[in-house]
């Protein structure tokens, strides 16, 4: 072989050679798994690394820190993406990233579906206290002394032989005063009491009234209004087992039907009350309404005469009549306490279980026996025929 063909041969092998060898990149390309749960983050080192490149966004957040020293990688929602880090030496590390979502087992899904919370219990007790007084003090005169039309009678009667008898008969309506002494008191409660069971801080609410339809003439013809009354109440309450206290977030709103006024359709009178009141178990919140008070006082005889002081009772009647009501609402709130399923069960075990005794000893002899005369006594549970 000459030293031409040596040369080429020699090139050929070593360009074979270099086609064959894989570059420097594919030989040190690594790739590693990493997998991170939605919602939790983890971290890999950056040393060394010159520049990254994320694959699918949104799946997970690639940040590095301050110091370029790591990369804090933050499970976004479920799926895979990749990670590819371009070191200083031209080497490549890549990362495939599995995010994995939060799937709770079946038994963690039924007991997180509806959570423990305690019941609570609100009384309510209406209470509408009304005290009348009135009284009438005097001699009451009738209105009017004298005759009518019909009492007024002539009469003319002619007889013969004799002169004209003339006779005028007057019935006058003369009625006798009458002496007024009365005196008249009350007292009167009108109790009402409701029960509202609750889970905490969630609100109740209670209604109780009624409603009168009310014709009215429109435009159209004649057609019904509804007007509403009564009271409606609304509570939220929020109880700390730590403290045993409760607060109670209050709403009321009571109505009454007022006077028409002359329009022929009834009014409304409304009283709003919104407090936040805080209390312990057992202990009760009293909401006052509006004390109303009524006075009415009538003085009637003859004139003049009746406005004599003191001997003015003699020619006329004095009355007074006095009313006064109040509303009152009390509420008492209590934790409603169940027994759990564990220790009911527990229960009617023990329960069964001591009606299932029936003792099982047929003799029973005591420790220390007694003896009466010598004789040694025995007590035994067998029957007599045994």
């Amino acid at each position: 072989m000459s030293g031409s063909s040596k040369a080429l041969f020699a090139f050929g092998a070593a360009l074979a050679l270099a086609i064959a060898a894989p570059t420097p990149a594919q030989a040190q390309r690594d790739t590693r798994e990493l997998t991170v749960q939605e919602g939790e983050q983890t971290s890999i080192s950056a040393e060394g690394v010159r520049s990254y490149s994320e694959g699918v966004r949104g799946i997970a957040d690639v940040r590095l820190t301050s110091d370029q020293t790591r990369f804090i990688i933050v499970g976004m929602r479920p799926g895979t993406t990749s990670l590819l880090l371009i070191m200083r030496d031209g080497s490549q590390v890549q990362y495939r990233i599995t995010v994995e979502g939060d799937e709770p087992e079946e038994e963690e899904v039924r007991e997180g579906s509806v959570q423990a919370r305690e019941n609570i219990r609100l009384d309510l007790y209406f209470v509408l206290l009304s005290d009348t007084y009135s009284h009438a003090i005097g001699i009451n005169f009738p209105s009017s002394i004298g005759s009518d039309s019909s009492t007024a009678q002539l009469n003319t009667l002619w007889q013969s032989g004799q002169g004209t008898n003339t006779q005028l008969n007057l019935i006058a309506a003369s009625a006798l005063p009458r002496v007024d002494i009365a005196q008249s008191n009350g007292w009167a409660r009108l109790y009402r009491q409701a029960a509202l069971i609750t889970a905490n801080g969630t609100e109740a609410t209670f209604t109780s009234g009624g409603e009168v339809n009310v014709p009215v003439q429109g435009s159209l013809g004649g057609e019904l209004r509804t007007i509403e009354f009564g009271t409606e109440l609304t509570c939220q309450p929020r109880f700390d087992r730590e403290t045993g206290r409760i607060e109670l977030r209050i709403t009321a709103d009571v109505s009454d039907l007022a006077d028409d006024r002359g329009t022929g359709v009834p009014g409304r009178s409304v009283s709003t009350l919104e407090t936040l009141v805080n209390l312990e178990l057992g202990q009760a919140i009293v909401l006052g309404g509006v004390i109303a008070r009524a006075e009415a006082r009538t003085r009637a005889g003859l004139p003049g005469l009746s406005q004599i002081p003191i001997l003015g009772a003699l020619f006329g009647t004095h009355s007074r009549r006095f009313e006064e009501s109040e509303a009152l609402m009390f509420i008492v709130p209590s934790v409603v306490e169940a027994v759990p399923l564990q220790q009911r069960n527990r229960i009617q075990e023990a329960i069964r279980a001591y009606e299932e005794y029936r003792g099982g000893v047929d003799e029973v002899e005591l420790l220390e026996q007694p003896r009466v005369q010598g004789v040694r006594v025995t007590t035994s549970t067998e029957d007599e025929d045994d």
